[in-house]
């Protein structure tokens, strides 16, 4: 269960406050160092390069979805951390590997926002080395939400009679998944060390991928969307059919007590969905590019124009996904508050089930 710590308040607004300086600064003080162009009403001069209204409504979303998700998932965190015992849920501490990955995406989102701004200003290795902790993170977000949809069909599918021996053997495996998982998202985002770099482009620094092969890139962005996105959905998708058939056939009592973790879970995944979405069809955008770009000029030509003009926006929708999440647990703690006395004396069982 959910409880709400007691100085939880006192973090967010800390939190808030600080971030809501920091997004004053950036949004709207150097504003005074804007003067309009001449030449096109859309765009702003800074003093070193042009940023198009995309780039200031890009950095503005990713500026809020930082100021609203940071300090939600640092409470989460806290809550979760708060009840930590040994019997607490696989799902739960899948919850908190899932907040602590959106927490390491936001932290670093400032630099984005600045970058979408005045251009790549912190140099060659913090390009590298700040992508890549993002890319980490965000593929443990994508292999978290994936496995919490993994562990709901093995545990509804499994039925063992000693379930005290099955606790005993899973603990040593459930601790080796979480590590393993974020082994495979330190791989997964590995290319980016070798590809990310530094380019001045249409009047700025950008911190971007270089790939001068096509066949480099279109196995880079193949691999991104296959494990950043299909395989998830897949196994996402199989798993939740199973369940949601599996519990049409299920006594009323177990539907019932299974029915409020399974809905927080499923929010959670549809979500992921719903905002991963927008930056694979760039990814596959920009596959389409690359391999029209010799025999299909006009084509190519117009694939560039939607790249450019949504590119960094659907980007930014991803971090979305970031914020969202939090207010799901506080859906779910709410729930969990209403019915505490109610559930007291079945909080064996729903542990021994989760977990």
């Amino acid at each position: 269960m959910f409880t709400q710590p007691s100085r939880g308040t006192t973090v967010n607004s800390t939190l808030k406050q600080s971030v809501y300086s920091w997004l004053y600064h950036c949004l709207t003080m150097r504003y005074l160092n804007f003067s309009l162009n001449q030449t096109s009403e859309s765009d702003f001069l800074i003093t070193n390069g042009t940023v198009g209204y995309k780039q200031v409504g890009a950095a503005v979303f990713l500026s809020m979805c930082c100021l609203v998700g940071l300090p939600s998932n640092i409470a989460v965190i806290i809550t979760i951390a708060r009840q930590w015992n040994r019997r607490m849920s696989f799902t739960l501490k899948l919850m908190l590997n899932l907040a602590i990955s959106d927490s390491l995406v936001l932290t670093l989102a400032p630099f984005g926002v600045s970058g979408l701004l005045y251009g790549w200003t912190f140099g060659l290795w913090s390009c590298k080395i700040l992508m890549y902790l993002v890319y980490c993170a965000m593929y443990a977000s994508v292999l978290t939400v994936t496995l919490m949809a993994a562990h709901h069909y093995h545990t509804i599918k499994s039925k063992v009679a000693d379930l005290s021996a099955l606790e005993r053997l899973q603990k040593v495996r459930r601790h080796l998944l979480l590590i393993g998982l974020w082994s495979l998202a330190t791989v997964f985002a590995l290319p980016i060390l070798f590809i990310q770099n530094v380019q001045f482009k249409r009047g700025s620094s950008r911190c971007q991928r270089t790939i001068t092969s096509h066949s480099g890139k279109v196995t880079v962005l193949v691999l991104e969307v296959l494990f950043g996105y299909v395989l998830p959905f897949s196994i996402i998708a199989a798993s939740y059919c199973w369940i949601c058939k599996t519990q049409l056939q299920g006594g009323k009592n177990i539907r019932e007590r299974k029915q409020r973790m399974r809905r927080l879970v499923i929010s959670i995944v549809t979500a992921f969905f719903l905002f991963w979405t927008p930056v694979h069809v760039i990814n596959m955008i920009d596959i389409a590019t690359t391999l029209t770009k010799a025999s299909s000029p006009a084509v190519y030509t117009q694939l560039k124009l939607i790249r450019r003009a949504t590119g960094d926006l659907s980007k930014t929708v991803c971090v979305l996904n970031c914020c969202v999440n939090p207010f799901l647990y506080a859906i779910a703690s709410g729930i969990f508050r209403k019915k505490r006395h109610h559930h007291e004396t079945e909080n064996n069982t729903d542990i021994t089930v989760t977990n």
